[in-house]
């Protein structure tokens, strides 16, 4: 009996000896060096406004009210032509108050859809261009 409680004993110790925790660090190192390629492109702006109402659902509501934003923005482009992004966004936001929280219920936005067209990398025509001079003397 009295190995059989030692055996236990020893069982017991061992298991809590043998429990470890492992913890591992990891560190970046910074790049010295940094490659620029600059590419300029035109903007095709359309003339007419578009509007897009979007209920978000309960994911997008999770990640916040920019999340909401941006989801809305994403949308009204992909069903409005699927453009590349939205010039002069503005936002009506609807919100429901809850007892601890709002909630967002429904998220409208407008603006102008546009499409990048005519990529080009950065060179000295664009830099010798008088109208992109007159510009920054302008300022």
């Amino acid at each position: 009996m009295i190995i059989r409680k030692g055996f236990f004993i020893v069982a017991v110790a061992l298991a809590a000896v043998s429990c470890t925790t492992t913890t591992k660090t990891a560190r970046t190192e910074s790049v010295p060096y940094a490659m620029y390629n600059a590419t300029v492109a035109d903007l095709d702006v359309a003339p007419q406004r578009i509007t897009y109402t979007l209920v978000p659902s309960a994911d997008i509501c999770r990640s916040g009210l920019g999340n909401c934003k941006e989801a809305a923005i994403k949308e009204a482009l992909e069903k409005n032509g699927n453009a590349d992004l939205l010039v002069e966004p503005q936002f009506v936001i609807s919100m429901k108050r809850g007892l601890f929280r709002k909630k967002v219920k429904s998220v409208t936005v407008s603006g102008r859809p546009a499409k990048y067209k005519n990529f080009r990398s950065l060179s000295d025509d664009v830099w010798t261009n008088k109208v992109f001079r007159d510009k920054n003397k302008q300022k």
